[in-house]
């Protein structure tokens, strides 16, 4: 009796021996260890950073496919304006020309108070903005062009980065180029600024069976392009070099990594990568900026600019 009492206070013994263990082993593992949990902090900041590269990456390219949509879209209404009008090209006007029958009128300036810069009804109301719905102003803006302007002590987006080919007339000079005895095919913005590189004057075009007869056909004439935020002003590009040489006027955008989004007379979009630092100039706001000097590698993109816009006129 007294053998069998031993056996069962021994097997209590070891139960509670064992039931301490387990419970020790188990507090034990309860939570991570500082060093542990530092290796899974330090494995998480690794990963991260590998990550925002490629989702950075991502967000670019989808602002970039939205860019190139809206220039698609803003061709389209292009052409079909002139399959609406016998053929004639929406009209386009720089600031010293009558801006209420153009592509687009407004004037954006950096400085405070300009309510052209926020005005979407010259967008809704303009000879373009009536191939759309009037939601559809956002064409006008590409995604990368984020700079406020003041407007009554609040910072606001502006409604326009992009402007038209200046050499793409719509015959909205052929008044002032038959008085002042200039051929009706003869760019009114070259006649005006000459003295530039390069030298001479250039074609301009009012029809759309025109484009091709002298210079890029449709597939490679430049229509719609972005500007950049420190030089764009009305709707109209110019890609004249002023009247100081060496120097750019007008700077096409280069919001997508120094490629701009780009649309041509046939309709197409496409992205141009350019070649020089000049024309890649970095948009600061709060005032327009002056001439810009091109360099040498700007040659280049001023020639390729001359050969997708105009040709030289006789």
């Amino acid at each position: 009796m007294r053998m069998q009492q031993n056996i069962q206070n021994e097997a209590a013994v070891a139960k509670r021996s064992h039931t301490g263990s387990s419970r020790r082993d188990s507090a034990r593992f309860d939570g991570f260890t500082l060093i542990e949990l530092l290796v899974v902090i330090a494995i998480i900041a690794i990963l991260a950073a590998m990550l925002m590269p490629v989702l950075h990456s991502a967000q670019e390219r989808a602002k970039t496919v939205q860019c190139l949509n809206n220039k698609k879209q803003m061709a389209m209404g292009w052409v079909m304006y002139s399959g609406d009008n016998n053929d004639w090209i929406m009209p386009n006007a720089d600031e010293s020309a009558s801006t209420s029958n153009a592509w687009v009128v407004g004037t954006l300036k950096w400085a405070a108070n300009t309510t052209d810069n926020t005005n979407i009804y010259f967008l809704q109301n303009s000879i373009l903005g009536n191939y759309y719905t009037t939601k559809a102003v956002g064409l006008y803006k590409c995604p990368d062009d984020i700079l406020k302007c003041n407007e009554g002590g609040a910072l606001m987006d502006r409604v326009r980065s992009v402007s038209m080919n200046c050499y793409l007339e719509g015959g909205i000079h052929i008044a002032e180029k038959t008085k002042a005895g200039i051929p009706e095919d003869e760019s009114w913005f070259t006649e005006q600024h000459s003295g530039g590189y390069p030298s001479g004057q250039f074609y301009s075009y009012d029809k759309l069976t025109q484009i091709g007869r002298h210079g890029p056909g449709p597939s490679d004439m430049i229509v719609f392009t972005d500007e950049n935020a420190d030089t764009i002003d009305d709707g109209c590009f110019l890609q004249y070099v002023g009247t100081t040489a060496g120097k750019w006027e007008n700077l096409a955008g280069s919001y997508h990594v120094k490629c701009d989004a780009i649309s041509f007379g046939d309709g197409h979009a496409d992205l141009h990568k350019w070649a020089s630092p000049s024309i890649c100039w970095q948009p600061h706001g709060g005032s327009e900026v002056g001439a810009i000097s091109i360099g040498t590698a700007g040659i280049i993109d001023l020639n390729w600019l001359y050969a997708h816009t105009t040709a030289p006129h006789p």
